[in-house]
């Protein structure tokens, strides 16, 4: 492009209309739902929906982690960062993951890292900061106040705290115009409350627009609860009050009458001496600065106030978001780190579904494959369906998978399930296997070659393992083939020890 072009462009963009902001809270939850945050809010409505209260949960949580490589990048570095992982257990999968560190400190972990990727990308990044460093350390506070409680979930507390201000922070991140005359609003009267600022400005506290945002986009219960002020009625909602209360004050000085009586406050709800509690609320705020620059958010962790400003030594990166390429190269080290946990998951006899997570993410990540996925045979054996897949598509790519296997309806499936055998469908040097290559087939791979192997315990074949770079159009080859061979072995092996054959 000349200069000339580059000029009318630039012009265009500054002739171009801006979107007008939208008025009322309704719709600002819109506009932040369409506009602003669409990734985190589709991100965080999957994670949040997940439950944990059956033994598919781990599986479902770790295919939507999956879905995004940057958010897989990510979670495994947090996850291996000294603050969740003091006794430096490697851990290469998101299956892994869930096991060691617990299927609720991992959904934790994924939301504060949407929660940073997407606010950071805003404008008016100033508010965004400092929000997010009073969220933080709240959140490690009343995390901290709900083990002392015993809360069973305290993870949950973390999020519900790191949430209490999204409002706050998807607003600065997101509203331009009128990001700028609220910043204005609060300049012009400084030290009027900022509940009745934002009201006589849009209409509406901040407060009603992180209600807004959790109840559409499905955040929890105790998130709504904490904003709705029902702290006496429920002390999980106290510990964020709590924690956000000592956060703002700690910003004032750690040696401010504020922070004095709050720790005598909580000394008298944790049932603890008051020197206690204030040993405890200062290592929560290093904690707290750890916490936000392992999970990126360097700046937001500079503004954490530590009590004389001894942060961790821990290494922390060089504070630039990890890219990670839309399709993954293979990585040998990667793979052997994935088999060595494979062979370590068996020692706490895993279900039948965290098995095949490890084996499919081993050959996405681990091999490079662009798609992978289970396919499991009907009980009567006439169907063989998708059941589990990774990668680009995977849904669709799961609802397709759909081959009948009984005698006459012969295909490639159906032949690899009755030799036995893995195939590397697609080169075309193979005249037999590119006769079983149906429409259905190709349509299926779009003409791109593919890997097949059976999966088979007991002397019967359950499935099928299959694995593709269709997507990247990126060429199969045999070291890739090998190893795709390899995983589904330890994968039988693995599914065979579980069913006690």
């Amino acid at each position: 492009m000349d200069m000339d072009e580059t000029l009318e462009s630039r012009t265009a963009d500054e002739t171009r209309p801006r979107e007008a902001d939208p008025t009322g809270l309704s719709g600002w939850i819109q506009k932040l739902g369409e506009s602003g945050m669409p990734v985190f809010a589709h991100t965080a409505r999957d994670i949040s929906l997940v439950s944990d209260s059956s033994d598919s949960g781990a599986a479902e949580l770790s295919r939507v982690v999956l879905q995004d490589a940057a958010m897989t990048a990510k979670l495994l570095r947090v996850a291996n960062s000294p603050i969740f992982n003091p006794m430096g257990m490697s851990i290469s999968t998101v299956s892994r993951a869930v096991v060691v560190l617990g299927f609720q400190e991992v959904r934790s972990i994924c939301l504060s890292i949407a929660v940073v990727e997407s606010m950071l990308k805003g404008k008016q990044k100033q508010h965004v900061i400092e929000e997010m460093a009073r969220s933080f350390h709240a959140a490690v506070q009343a995390r901290s106040f709900a083990r002392k409680r015993k809360d069973t979930s305290p993870e949950e507390v973390f999020i519900a705290t790191l949430l209490c201000h999204l409002g706050d922070m998807a607003f600065w991140a997101f509203a331009g115009e009128a990001a700028q005359k609220m910043d204005r609003a609060i300049q012009q009267r400084p030290g009027e409350a900022s509940d009745k600022l934002q009201h006589d400005v849009l209409g509406f506290r901040f407060r009603d627009l992180t209600l807004g945002l959790s109840k559409e986009w499905k955040l929890g219960q105790l998130l709504d609860q904490s904003l709705q002020g029902e702290t006496d009625k429920n002390p999980r909602a106290g510990n964020v009050a709590l924690g956000y209360e000592l956060a703002m004050a700690a910003e004032k000085g750690w040696d401010t009458p504020e922070v004095s009586k709050l720790v005598e406050r909580l000394a008298e709800n944790l049932y603890l001496p008051v020197e206690d509690v204030e040993k405890l609320v200062k290592t929560n705020a290093e904690e707290a600065a750890n916490t936000a620059a392992f999970y990126g958010a360097d700046k937001a962790s500079d503004q954490i106030p530590v009590p004389g400003e001894k942060k961790s030594t821990w290494a922390t990166g060089d504070g630039v978001a990890v890219e990670v390429p839309v399709f993954l190269e293979p990585d040998p080290m990667l793979q052997l780190g994935i088999l060595r946990e494979l062979s370590a998951l068996m020692e706490s006899k895993p279900d039948f579904n965290s098995v095949l997570e490890m084996v499919l993410e081993g050959m996405y990540r681990g091999i490079g494959m662009d798609r992978t996925l289970f396919a499991l045979r009907t009980p009567d054996h006439h169907l063989l369906v998708g059941r589990y897949a990774l990668g680009a598509g995977n849904e669709q790519l799961r609802r397709k998978f759909q081959f009948e296997t009984v005698a006459g309806k012969t295909n490639l499936f159906s032949r690899v399930i009755e030799a036995r055998q893995a195939v590397w469908a697609g080169e075309g040097d193979d005249a037999e296997i590119e006769q079983l290559l149906t429409p259905q087939v190709r349509e299926l791979s779009q003409g791109a070659g593919f890997f097949v192997t059976p999966i088979e315990i007991r002397g019967k074949v359950i499935g099928v393992f299959y694995a593709d770079r269709q997507p990247s159009c990126r060429p199969l080859d045999e070291d890739s083939f090998a190893s795709f061979k390899h995983f589904a072995q330890q994968g039988n092996l693995a599914l065979a020890y579980l069913s006690g054959g």
